[in-house]
């Protein structure tokens, strides 16, 4: 099951691609946003990539704008590694480089034809681990060192 979500300036490429994604017969978790309405991105993005952390779907595709603020948002949940892709290579080098759980696509860079061979090779993509392992968990190693200076640092306001 994948998770999909937009904000406003993403809506129109986001509805055409969940559409794509169910007749390829995937199950899609669409998490908003549900019209052209303005809406920020993190309040999109955020949920989607807590639904990816908990493990309730299998990945996502986010789509802003430019696919940055999406993925700035959802880099936000610990664990999560959400990357902005423009081409087919990008989408291959997101999983089998960085795991990326979520892609993140910009509907005023990618066309929708791109867009879905985008997902269609990030789907396809597996991590290769390797010398991409270690980097991340370079980078797992200081998402647990904020999350544990965050925990002293509470600790110590509520001392003082």
């Amino acid at each position: 099951m994948l998770a999909i979500g937009s904000d406003h300036r993403g809506f129109a490429l986001k509805e055409r691609l969940r559409g794509w994604l169910r007749s390829r017969g995937l199950v899609i978790c669409d998490l908003g946003t549900f019209s052209a309405e303005p809406v920020d991105y993190p309040d999109i993005a955020i949920p989607v990539a807590e639904v990816v952390h908990d493990r309730f779907v299998d990945g996502a595709v986010l789509v802003c704008g430019t696919g940055l603020g999406m993925a700035i948002a959802a880099n936000k949940v610990p664990g999560i590694f959400a990357a902005p892709v423009t081409s087919v290579r990008l989408a291959e080098a997101a999983r089998t480089s960085s795991n990326a759980q979520i892609i993140c696509l910009g509907a005023e860079v990618v066309p929708y034809e791109l867009a879905t061979q985008i997902i269609e090779a990030w789907l396809r993509a597996e991590f290769r681990n390797g010398d991409s392992a270690r980097k991340l968990d370079k980078i797992r190693a200081v998402e647990r060192r904020y999350a544990h200076t965050a925990a002293l640092r509470g600790t110590l306001s509520q001392a003082g």
